[in-house]
């Protein structure tokens, strides 16, 4: 897939550096800077506690087809993405754009000598949450039979997708992924498994995210509204 067929696609603009703010200008350029800044990469791993949102969910969700408390993880990031349009800029040919509708792109383990395969769900954006169910549950099926050998996604699309993993059967404190050489500023999502804590019930996340385009302090609001999207 070409640039301006992904830009297309996925509702992608040039960012228009007159319009950000003056940190942003700064921020966006320096962090890429490799003379300066060898890795721009920060990574955070947080215990998010689910006990509300997984209530929520069991109550109100469950029983629509396909659901699936992941997939509403999923969903829920991406709809928080709509208030914190950083999360969705990338750098793509040296230059920054902003985008509407990325896909969500997850790693699957199907085990076997095939290992992994990819899913990709399109329009999670346009998708209310029933919808996404369905959308995941579709991928997932297919992932888990379909034949052939790995065929990974074209680069460019990638490196754009909104990267959201889960590690179910792994209770992290910390996860570190390997440095994309792309450096498209995509954040990477990655959950771990669900764990009791007392009354509460916790989740890891771990986020890798570009300090170019996101910072602790960007990481902060954006945590508080996907808390409230998943508490409802």
């Amino acid at each position: 897939m070409e640039k301006d067929e992904l830009l297309q696609k996925y509702g992608g603009k040039k960012l228009k550096m007159d319009e950000v703010s003056s940190y942003e200008q700064w921020s966006l350029d320096f962090f890429h800077q490799k003379e300066i800044v060898r890795e721009p990469n920060l990574q955070m791993t947080l215990q998010v506690d689910i006990t509300k949102g997984y209530q929520f969910y069991k109550e109100n969700l469950k029983q629509y087809e396909g659901a699936s408390f992941t997939a509403y993880l999923m969903w829920a990031l991406v709809e928080a993405m709509k208030k914190h349009p950083y999360f969705r800029y990338r750098k793509l040919d040296d230059e920054w754009y902003v985008f509407d509708n990325l896909p969500v792109f997850s790693p699957i383990a199907v085990g076997g000598e095939t290992r992994f395969t990819e899913i990709i769900v399109e329009d999670p954006a346009l998708s209310t949450v029933e919808e996404y169910f369905k959308n995941y549950k579709k991928c997932l099926d297919y992932a888990f039979n379909r034949d052939g050998n790995f065929e990974p996604l074209p680069v460019l699309v990638w490196a754009s997708t909104h990267f959201i993993g889960n590690l179910p059967n792994l209770q992290f404190t910390s996860f570190q992924l390997h440095a994309s050489a792309l450096d498209s500023a995509r954040p990477y999502f990655y959950f771990g498994k669900r764990y009791q804590q007392g009354e509460q019930l916790l989740i890891p996340l771990s986020i890798t995210f570009d300090h170019s385009s996101l910072d602790p302090y960007v990481l902060s609001a954006f945590m508080a509204d996907f808390e409230a999207i998943l508490n409802k």
